[in-house]
């Protein structure tokens, strides 16, 4: 009687346990539904092989901007840049498959597939003139396999800190091994199972990610948080990212295009810096100013006191020096400063 009885407590308490998980779940479907009716993202949505993927554009004029994000970064990591630069003339953010509203497609996540796509979602959206291909971090690779794979739309590239193919042949421990593909898989597994679950928001872990000054679009952060279907999807990026990079190496960018390169201040203070970052931060400085080999039409602005995120650090820096390419390109005039290195 008593192994009966303990049987029945403990199916008892795997039911609850159970039915617990699948109210936790169901109430963070409801609540991602209830968010998004709130707080509409703006822009439009196109179909690209099959899958839904989410466009951004405001302003008018020619060349256009198109603003690739980094690695995760989503069209919300641009929004002190793109009003301002809309005033300018067109720009364009997006989201990558998998990421902001972009649905997830299958396939790698390499240079020349997010390439692909993103030209077939530009044309979707009816963008199809003369561009200004930038890209951040480890957007510089896809601009640069962009640029490569459709030299005739573009007029001019921007690199804002850049990842430079180099970089895992010359930084500390920046090359891939099992070990940490290994460690980046359990991370995508335990992050979908709380969000699957429903656990990360009834644990309070969806507030939104936000970078300092961008806290009036924290409430479309907040609607982005927490979708299972999105939770492992930077994972495809992580994994290509050394493929990425050798494919923007074998890419041969920029021939004579109007090329600016934006960095980060290797100068700024550096509290919490770990040993590796410090040794890391003189071959990064290194591998910018050897951007400008690219094109013999090149300049490079270092953004003091920035950091990596250098749109949200020093936006003004980025609208400036775009702004100045986009006059440059209008009027058919080549840069007095090509050439050169200056700290603004």
């Amino acid at each position: 009687m008593r192994r009966a009885s303990l049987k029945r407590v403990i199916l008892s308490v795997f039911i609850v346990f159970v039915l617990g998980v699948a109210a936790s779940a169901a109430y963070n479907v409801v609540y991602l539904r209830h968010l998004n009716q709130l707080y509409p993202v703006p822009g439009k949505f196109y179909e690209v092989n099959g899958h839904r993927m989410h466009l951004y554009c405001t302003g008018e004029g020619s060349p256009a901007v198109v603003l690739e994000g980094g690695r995760g970064d989503d069209w919300l990591y641009w929004q002190k840049v793109q009003p301002e630069l809309a005033k300018i003339t067109r720009v364009c953010t997006y989201d990558r498959a998998g990421l902001g509203w972009s649905d997830p497609q299958p396939g790698s996540r390499d240079a020349v597939h997010i390439a692909e796509q993103l030209h077939a979602l530009l044309q979707q959206g009816g963008e199809t003139g003369q561009l200004i291909m930038t890209g951040a971090s480890a957007g510089g690779f896809y601009a640069r396999r962009f640029v490569a794979a459709y030299p005739s739309q573009v007029a001019g590239v921007v690199f804002v800190d850049a990842s430079v193919p180099e970089l895992t042949e010359v930084l500390p421990d920046a090359k891939d091994s099992e070990t940490k593909r290994k460690q980046r898989h359990r991370m995508a597994m335990i992050e979908w199972l709380k969000e699957t679950s429903g656990w990360a928001r009834l644990s309070g872990q969806c507030k939104g990610e936000i970078d300092r000054g961008l806290e009036a679009y924290l409430d479309l952060a907040r609607a982005e948080a927490c979708r299972p279907a999105f939770s492992a999807s930077w994972l495809g990026e992580w994994d290509d990212f050394w493929l990425s990079g050798e494919q923007a190496a074998q890419a041969h960018c920029c021939g004579d295009l109007p090329l600016l390169i934006i960095s980060q201040d290797p100068d700024r203070p550096k509290p919490g810096w770990s040993a590796r970052d410090i040794a890391a931060n003189p071959i990064w400085a290194s591998l910018q100013e050897n951007l400008k080999t690219l094109s013999p039409r090149s300049r490079r602005i270092i953004a003091r006191n920035s950091g990596h995120h250098i749109m949200t650090d020093r936006p003004d820096v980025i609208i400036s020096g775009i702004g100045r390419m986009v006059m440059e390109i209008r009027n058919h005039s080549d840069d007095p400063e090509y050439g050169t290195t200056v700290v603004e």
